[in-house]
């Protein structure tokens, strides 16, 4: 590895995927000492340390990291991390984000509470998905087939992840309360409120957890949920508009109209007559 390792840096910005976004991979062998932040970032952020080691430093807490480990920064939280003076880690790194990505760090183990996994069984195999996304950063679908194997790898082997039937963190499962909610009511005429309602929760504080875990306003996921179901209508059915508006939660073929061309730049019509995701 160490003869095929160059550091570098790749904006990918692969972020047309809903579930599972890859913004950036990175590599790099940290000098003795090397630190970085303190930083706030947007995004989830995994290091992989192939050798070496270091510390990260994460809601006024240490927490030690060594060779074959993941350490997990979480987005809107301030971070900062030193490599050991005496073995100084090499790391890859990728920027992450998506609907489902609190859940698959949670099945892993990676949490706030818990952000740093040591993985000696399966590291090399991590290590080496991690290598092969950073060589193909040009092969789009390479590159997110690739993410889709680390994170099921890292699933079905972490030492850390919850036991079946383990009860999850609430604000956690808060989260997850709004997406299955969403996923079966977002034909109704539903709105935050009557989410916040279901959950049974303060509508302030839903929408707090629920930016905080996803990146999102609980609005801007059931728009984008919505639209994605509505483009999948105009893609594989002769529907006519109105009616995908009313399959999707939109009394208002206009309103409907409106914020599809917000999200996708195009009215309903025109994206169906230009080939629907062809373009």
């Amino acid at each position: 590895m160490e003869e095929e390792w160059q550091d570098g840096v790749w904006w990918l910005n692969f972020s047309q995927y809903e579930d599972l976004r890859l913004y950036e991979v990175g590599r790099q062998r940290c000098p003795a000492g090397y630190e970085f932040g303190p930083i706030i970032r947007d995004k989830y952020i995994l290091h992989y340390v192939f050798n070496g080691a270091g510390t990260l430093y994460l809601d006024q807490k240490e927490f030690a990291v060594r060779e074959q480990s993941l350490f997990l920064m979480p987005p809107n939280t301030l971070v900062r991390y030193q490599a050991d003076d005496t073995r100084p880690w090499h790391y890859i790194w990728i920027h992450i984000h998506g609907f489902k990505v609190v859940e698959l760090l949670q099945k892993a183990g990676l949490t706030r509470k818990t952000p740093v996994l040591w993985l000696s069984e399966v590291g090399v195999q991590l290590g080496e998905i991690l290598q092969k996304i950073c060589d193909c950063h040009e092969q789009e679908y390479t590159c997110m087939g690739k993410l889709y194997d680390f994170f099921q790898l890292l699933i079905d082997h972490s030492p850390d992840k919850p036991e079946e039937g383990e009860q999850t963190e609430p604000a956690l499962r808060y989260v997850q309360w709004v997406i299955d909610y969403i996923n079966q009511k977002y034909s109704e005429p539903i709105c935050v409120q009557s989410i916040a309602d279901f959950c049974g929760i303060d509508r302030s504080y839903l929408s707090k957890v629920f930016k905080y875990a996803t990146g999102y306003t609980i609005q801007e996921y059931l728009i984008q949920f919505r639209i994605k179901k509505a483009k999948q209508l105009l893609r594989e059915t002769a529907m006519p508009v109105q009616h995908v508006s009313y399959s999707v939660g939109y009394n208002d073929p206009f309103s409907f109209s409106k914020v599809f061309k917000k999200q996708t730049g195009m009215s309903p019509s025109v994206w169906r007559n230009a080939g629907g995701n062809k373009v």
